[in-house]
């Protein structure tokens, strides 16, 4: 898991760094390296649903984790960019442990920083993909 917190540093002190819209487009940025899920897997077991715009997330677990996504929403791809920054080649219990040591997703949004300058509705967008990822790792 402290391999996970690490990786994650280094965005959360990116974030501390910026204001309002330099955050915005901080995210944005992020959004364009997404490692981008193929079109096949585009598919309503891949979809989240806490989301407003359309997103998917697959989930490879291997030896470590691999996230694919997508989403319409040029700001939630950063934020899942973030997510594959951190959860990336990493092994499933590093990263349920990781979400779990935070009382609630929303704990992680606010360590990382990313501030009120993401409406709410992202912000659930957010969660939700944690809640999502959780679910994927812990129902295999």
């Amino acid at each position: 898991m402290g391999n996970i917190t690490e990786k994650l540093s280094h965005i959360r002190d990116g974030f501390a760094t910026l204001d309002g819209q330099d955050r915005l487009l901080y995210l944005i940025d992020l959004g364009k390296k997404i490692d981008l899920i193929d079109e096949t897997d585009k598919i309503e077991s891949n979809k989240v649903h806490a989301c407003t715009s359309q997103t998917w997330i697959s989930i490879v677990n291997e030896d470590n984790i691999t996230l694919t996504v997508d989403s319409e929403s040029a700001i939630v791809k950063g934020l899942l960019r973030v997510l594959q920054i951190g959860f990336n080649n990493e092994e499933k219990k590093n990263v349920i442990d990781f979400i779990n040591d935070f009382d609630e997703p929303i704990k992680i949004f606010e360590w990382l920083n990313i501030g009120p300058t993401i409406s709410s509705q992202r912000q659930n967008g957010f969660i939700g993909a944690l809640l999502f990822i959780k679910k994927e790792l812990t129902n295999e």
